[in-house]
């Protein structure tokens, strides 16, 4: 083993803890040990373990205990290298590099040395190294750019907001990417209905359209500098034409897969005393009792087969499916379907595999379940924030403000783990369902505007990555936009500060610490017009009826420019933008290796 460069000393006070437990975070991304050599049991230590951890110039790094699902940073020692901030419980590495950790556990003298690699430094080039799918002070917007069955012209809804079909959303490409940042699109895997059954991961014809016409609006999202998320269901999927008959999954390069039934969990229904063939029902059909896989390590779902993860076989087709994903369909990050399907660390595993510059999960049960889930992905997964949705944006819609920030994963300070959002497909125009934003389709009646734009204007002035639900968007849009470009004058991002001034049930206000400045939000009686010293009034809306219930302001102090996304409309229209450049606090666009100012004029 290398010499060791003692760096940190950290005396465990936990005599019972074993070294597999502990590994780095970096950015909130664990990284495990590479080598672990076991117990010693003549002197009853356990040796070192070695860990080569990619850090850049900037990052902020974190021990971490992953039995206790504890971070922390101790004091350097005198032998400390030079380039590391302390930061509270955290530090800020100032020099680039690749670090080997160590620990030795002895009862009661454990210690942990971290030490420089000996072929990593300043100058090694790092830009290809894998930094995890949990972006660090991530300033993005999102857009979930589809609703329940907008693929079907029959859907409700479709009249009135239009359907998100791949051709409908391809025209709309560059206005989206002036505004969003990531845009969520729904399952696109052969499937039953919006996808959320697939039955075929390698084939791209869905009822959204064709893989032609997917792979168009993803390189048009992507011209407008915007990037793609994958909607990813591997919890469960249908049979071809019966309850386990499987295709062919050919993900060409990264392999050619024929499951069966011991890729299914050994107690999925199909197994199941009430799912057994009879005189009276079909049942099963003649898979009963035949699915072999391991038991299921999550929820179970029992509308459809639910996939025995723990089988490496079937590991292996998914981290080829999403290596696929990423590397042939071009999507930039992944919404994992059903999180709490199962066993989380499956999810590091295959992001750890495919790469997701972001990836983020659906988990109903309540703020402490996501987050322990998210620990059992190492750090390396979001949520979506549903306590947020639930106690705060419904209670928005009966007038009160009360709830503050609720209990949530943003509001209990773990804003870059959480994906923020007030409506989505699971409610919007649900008869079944009664969690919709003011109630089965309600927010979208004119009674309703003044609140669901106060619920827009909370969700783009906190913390978190917000996501915009496309049926807001497509019918006020232009109520919209000044919200997105105040969030983005003040650079709030997803770890800001809050500082809660006020929370009643007629009024709530708020300051928001962002990387160019300060954003003051006033919703209900706040809202008064009087103004603040240094700031601009950049997004609001006043009523002076009702106790000001459908007012809200967003008031913002920036040490930057304002950007004007709206003055690219000017740009002429035979001109697709590859790419969106911030440069001293400006916005600028890219065309064919030129820059063009917003306002359509030639930089350089």
């Amino acid at each position: 083993m290398k010499r060791i460069v003692n760096l940190l000393v950290f005396v465990c006070a936990c005599a019972s803890a074993w070294a597999g437990s502990y590994g780095i975070l970096v950015n909130g991304t664990m990284y495990f040990a590479a080598e672990y050599r076991g117990k010693d049991t003549n002197t009853g230590t356990y040796d070192e373990y070695l860990a080569h951890v990619p850090v850049k110039s900037g990052d902020y790094f974190q021990l971490y205990d992953a039995e206790y699902q504890a971070a922390w940073a101790v004091d350097l020692d005198t032998w400390s290298v030079a380039g590391f901030t302390r930061k509270g419980d955290r530090y800020e590495a100032g020099v680039s590099g690749c670090y080997d950790c160590y620990i030795k556990l002895k009862y009661g003298e454990d210690q942990l040395y971290i030490g420089n690699g000996t072929n990593c430094g300043e100058g090694e080039d790092l830009s290809n190294v894998y930094k995890g799918a949990v972006p660090h002070q991530c300033e993005a917007v999102m857009m979930q750019a589809f609703y329940n069955e907008s693929y079907d012209p029959a859907s409700p809804g479709v009249s009135e907001y239009g359907d998100t079909k791949w051709t409908t959303l391809t025209p709309q490409a560059t206005e989206l990417g002036h505004y969003f940042d990531y845009i969520w699109l729904p399952p696109s895997a052969y499937g039953d209905g919006a996808g959320y059954h697939p039955k075929q991961y390698s084939n791209q014809n869905s009822n959204w359209g064709t893989r032609e016409e997917l792979e168009t609006l993803i390189s048009a999202l992507h011209n407008a500098g915007a990037k793609v998320v994958a909607d990813i269901v591997i919890n469960h999927c249908a049979g071809w034409t019966s309850w386990c008959d499987f295709p062919e999954m050919d993900f060409g390069e990264y392999g050619v897969f024929h499951p069966d039934e011991t890729y299914i969990c050994a107690d999925d229904e199909v197994n199941a005393e009430w799912s057994k063939p009879t005189a009276e029902s079909e049942g099963a059909g003649a898979c009963w009792g035949t699915a072999s896989g391991s038991n299921d390590d999550g929820e179970n779902w029992d509308g459809a087969r639910d996939w025995a993860h723990d089988k490496v076989y079937v590991q292996e087709m998914f981290i080829a499916y999403l290596q696929w994903m990423r590397n042939v369909m071009h999507y930039d990050g992944f919404r994992y379907d059903k999180g709490d399907g199962f066993n989380n660390w499956h999810h590091w595993n295959y992001n750890k595999h495919a790469k997701p510059e972001i990836a983020f999960m659906e988990c109903y049960t309540g703020t402490d379940e996501i987050q322990k889930r998210i620990s059992g992905a190492q750090g390396d997964l979001m949520g979506l924030d549903f306590d947020l949705k639930w106690h705060v944006f419904n209670a928005f819609a009966g007038w009160d403000y009360s709830h503050g920030r609720g209990d949530c994963i943003m509001s209990r300070g773990d804003g870059r783990h959480s994906v923020t959002f007030i409506e989505s497909h699971d409610w919007f125009l649900r008869s079944d369902n009664e969690n919709e934003f003011g109630g089965r389709g309600n927010s979208m009646t004119p009674a309703l505007k003044g609140r669901l734009m106060q619920a827009n204007a909370f969700l783009l002035s906190m913390p978190g990555v917000p996501c915009v639900f496309y049926p807001h968007w497509a019918k006020y849009k232009e109520e919209l936009k000044p919200m997105i470009i105040a969030r983005k004058w003040a650079g709030v991002h997803s770890e800001s500060e809050v500082k809660d001034e006020y929370s009643t049930a007629t009024g709530y206000q708020a300051t928001i610490v962002g990387k160019n400045g300060w954003l003051i939000l006033c919703l209900g009686d706040r809202a008064n017009k009087k103004g603040f010293d240094g700031y601009t009034l950049a997004a609001s809306n006043y009523s002076a009826t009702d106790g000001h219930k459908e007012s809200f302001e967003m008031w913002v102090n920036s040490s930057v420019a304002k950007p004007n996304p709206t003055g690219i409309d000017k740009v002429p229209s035979d001109q697709v933008p590859s790419t969106k450049v911030l440069r001293d606090g400006q916005l600028y666009l890219m065309y064919e290796g030129r820059m063009y100012d917003v306002q359509g004029r030639r930089v350089n």
